[in-house]
C-alpha cells in the first residue's frame, strides 16, 4: 500500500543577527479575524533537535503586494493563541476510560 506523504510548510525565521532557523506549520488558528500559525523547530532526517527548542507563535500578515509575512503577535495575541492552542491540543488527547 502506497504512503501518502503531508506537505510541511517551512518558515525561515531570521533572527536579529542574521542567523536562520526553520519552523514546520504544526497548527494553523483563526483568532479574532486574524490568522496565527504554531511554528516548531523543522529538521531534516539527519539532524538531531535541540532538548531545549520551543514551539513559537506567529501571526500571519499580508503586505501591500499580496505576500505574506510571519511577525510577532502582541503579547495580549500570544496570551489568547497559546489559550485557544492549549484546548485544541486537550480536545485531541484521548482519556483513559
Amino acid at each position: 500500500m502506497a504512503e501518502e506523504l503531508e506537505e510541511v510548510q517551512v518558515v525561515t525565521i531570521t533572527g536579529d543577527d542574521g542567523s536562520e532557523e526553520y519552523y514546520a506549520e504544526a497548527a494553523m488558528l483563526d483568532i479574532d479575524g486574524k490568522t496565527f500559525a504554531i511554528l516548531v523547530p523543522f529538521h531534516d532526517e539527519e539532524d538531531e533537535p535541540a532538548e531545549d527548542e520551543e514551539a513559537i507563535i506567529a501571526r500571519l500578515d499580508k503586505e501591500e503586494n499580496g505576500e505574506v509575512v510571519y511577525v510577532a503577535p502582541t503579547d495580549e495575541e500570544f496570551e489568547a493563541v497559546a489559550h485557544a492552542y492549549e484546548h485544541m491540543s486537550e480536545a485531541d488527547t484521548p482519556t483513559d476510560n
